[in-house]
């Protein structure tokens, strides 16, 4: 029985690299393990309930799945799908929010928050991530992202001023020099900012 999860797991990681066009050396190369490592893993020889998180993080990046995908396709559940705190202190639950423009995602703990994480996206921003939820409209005064309706234009962070008399937004960017913008309707989209992320050296 535990035979059969280890091989579906094994044969599921092979298909996977195959897909991706990838070798067992370039596997390993990304991984940081041996040739014959990688080979044991595609032949059930591992028990990847007991390899350590970052070696599962490892595969996961060098065959490009998210946890989710992993877990569905080996029936392996990732490890650590909470942050562990100080011992004593319960667990930080994470939220995966994707970065705009990208296949990355952002890694949020909110210890003592309840955050709904559908249509939550971030936006690298000079030094911060901007936290938005797409398709909410801000309210005048708050921050938000602007994208182009059908374009491909980079998103970018602006304050919402408001509406025109002819119901267009009002926004103002967010760098030097302040430039005051009016977007149609029909043409941008704003999407609330809910929370940012500092970044400090």
């Amino acid at each position: 029985m535990v035979e059969d999860i280890r091989r579906r797991a094994g044969e599921a990681i092979a298909r996977r690299r195959r897909e991706l066009g990838l070798t067992l050396g370039g596997v390993a190369q990304e991984m940081g393990v041996s040739d014959g490592y990688v080979w044991k893993l595609e032949k059930g020889l591992v028990n990847l309930g007991n390899i350590s998180y970052g070696r599962i993080l490892a595969l996961l990046k060098a065959l490009r799945w998210t946890p989710e995908e992993f877990t569905q396709a080996t029936g392996v559940p990732v490890p650590q799908v909470t942050a562990e705190g100080v011992p004593g202190v319960p667990p930080v639950p994470l939220l995966k929010v994707p970065l705009a423009g990208s296949e990355k995602y952002l890694i949020l703990g909110l210890p003592e928050v309840d955050v709904d994480p559908r249509d939550l996206r971030a936006l690298a921003h000079q030094e911060r991530f901007l936290i938005y939820r797409e398709g909410m409209e801000p309210e005048p005064g708050e921050l938000a992202v602007v994208q182009a309706k059908g374009e491909k234009v980079p998103l970018r962070p602006v304050r919402f001023l408001g509406l025109n008399s002819r119901r267009s937004y009002v926004v103002e960017s967010l760098g030097c020099p302040l430039e005051r913008l009016i977007l149609e309707k029909a043409h941008w989209v704003l999407h609330q900012v809910v929370g940012e992320v500092r970044i400090t050296p």
